[in-house]
């Protein structure tokens, strides 16, 4: 054995001289593989059998995910269910849920019996963070659908944590999604009602105060009233000068007809009668004697004598002439009275008619002037009337939809819950196989660690290449 002198450095090996020095070290590899193998092994065995225990959830879109507005109404789009399921993935994995899960089933039920008992507020952390490392939630991409999975050494166990971890994270998602805006919107009611109320008193004293019992039945009954007479005073107008023209046209009539008019006349009509009187004497003569006979011709004669005189046209004349009022000038007098009557009453009842449309004219021109002031108390009426019905429908529907979450009508089903697994896996042989392989590793490393960490040239070709010379020959070294 050849020891290195100062100045030339290290040795220099080569792959065969690294071989044969590590055959040398081969008891000092096997004790630290055997010392390895031996602890890790011990290690190993002691390592339980793990279970697996699964569970499936399906999210919908609910309600709590849509959004809506406080006051007004509003549309919005619903998330995709992706979203929804990474929110409530995010839910499931929440510290609370982990730390109610640990109060539900007692926090030595995840401390190990090695231990022993840990008190206080470290064993629930640790109790916690078991619970935190052995579940294992999953989404899929664009699928409503997440997967639960809880690992531990007792498969009974493992579905207990599972089915409290679902039930915990119903329970809390419940609590998160609680309504709280009924107590404020009742409130907000409560409020619009008292204003609602003072508005109400608000209007009735200004309808009272100006004698209006309703302002738009009051200002439609002005307008068709106005209508009414209106049209009632263009007939009456017509009538009173229909009325005068024939006031005018009988007065004038009137001046045109005699008042005094003959009313009997008696006529003398002696000659007519002495003839007729003559032809009946002449026929009872004939009855006696023959038309020749003289005392027929006498008779003759004078007939025609009286025929002649009553030609000439002076034979009929007055007798007896008795006057009094002209019948037709009594009439036109009498209509004329009349139709001078209709003529002032229809002066009259236009009078009137025009009084009544001025004062129809006067409450619209007032009502106009508080038209104003009547539109802005009936629009707060209204307003407000507006928005107690709105918060009265939200309220309801808040309350009903509260129930509904609290009884469980909410948009998460529980698809599978876990059981029980049949079938664990074991980690020995992996775990074997990385310790056999380690520890061949380290009995490696231990041997190369102590060849070169020797200060002597051990093979006569690592000293020809650390001090560049020849070997000539090779004697064994002394003890």
């Amino acid at each position: 054995m050849a020891s290195i002198s100062t100045g030339h450095g290290r040795a220099r090996y080569g792959l065969v001289d690294v071989v044969a020095l590590l055959w040398r070290e081969l008891w000092l590899m096997a004790l630290v593989f055997i010392v390895i193998v031996a602890v890790g092994t011990a290690a190993i065995l002691t390592l339980k059998r793990s279970y697996s225990a699964g569970a499936t959830l399906f999210v919908g879109v609910g309600q709590e995910y849509v959004y809506q507005p406080r006051v007004g109404a509003g549309d919005s789009s619903p998330p995709m269910a992706s979203e929804v399921a990474q929110s409530e993935a995010a839910i499931l994995n929440s510290l609370e849920v982990k730390q109610r899960v640990v109060r539900a089933m007692g926090v030595e039920s995840f401390q190990p019996a090695a231990k022993g008992p840990v008190e206080g507020a470290k064993a629930e952390a640790a109790a916690i963070q078991a619970v935190g490392q052995a579940l294992t939630i999953s989404v899929s991409p664009e699928s409503p659908v997440i997967g639960l999975s809880y690992k531990s050494t007792d498969p009974r166990q493992a579905a207990q944590v599972l089915n409290s971890v679902i039930d915990q994270y119903l329970n809390y998602r419940r609590e998160v999604f609680r309504d709280r805006a009924t107590p404020a919107i009742r409130s907000q009611r409560a409020a619009f009602e008292q204003e609602l109320s003072a508005a109400d008193k608000a209007y009735e004293d200004f309808l009272k105060s100006n004698d209006i019992g309703d302002f738009a039945t009051a200002k439609a009954a002005l307008s068709q009233s106005y209508q009414t007479l209106f049209a009632e005073r263009l007939a009456t107008q017509a009538q009173l000068n229909q009325a005068a023209q024939r006031l005018a046209t009988i007065t004038a009539q009137q001046g045109r007809v005699p008042s005094d008019i003959a009313l009997q006349k008696d006529l003398n009509v002696s000659a007519q009668d002495q003839v007729l009187q003559l032809r009946t004497e002449r026929e009872a003569l004939l009855s006696r004697y023959q038309p020749d006979a003289a005392p027929v011709q006498e008779i003759d004669a004078r007939i025609r004598q009286l025929q002649a005189y009553v030609q000439t046209g002076t034979s009929v004349g007055p007798k007896e002439i008795r006057t009094g009022p002209n019948p037709v000038w009594v009439e036109l007098e009498g209509t004329r009275i009349s139709t001078m009557a209709e003529r002032d009453a229809l002066g009259a009842r236009l009078r009137v008619i025009d009084n009544q449309l001025a004062d129809i004219k006067a409450r619209q021109s007032r009502l106009t002037d508080l038209e104003s002031r009547n539109s802005t108390l009936a629009g707060n009426r209204e307003v407000l009337s507006q928005s107690i019905r709105e918060f009265q429908l939200r309220e309801t529907q808040s309350r009903a939809d509260s129930e509904l979450v609290s009884a469980g009508a909410d948009n998460v089903t529980v698809i599978e819950r876990a059981q029980p697994p049949l079938t664990g896996k074991s980690m020995k042989l992996p775990l074997m196989a990385l310790l056999l392989a380690f520890a061949a590793f380290s009995a490696i490393c231990a041997g190369l660690l102590r060849v070169f960490t020797r200060g002597n040239v051990l093979t006569p070709s690592a000293a020809r290449r650390t001090f560049d010379l020849p070997v000539l020959a090779v004697a064994p070294a002394k003890r």
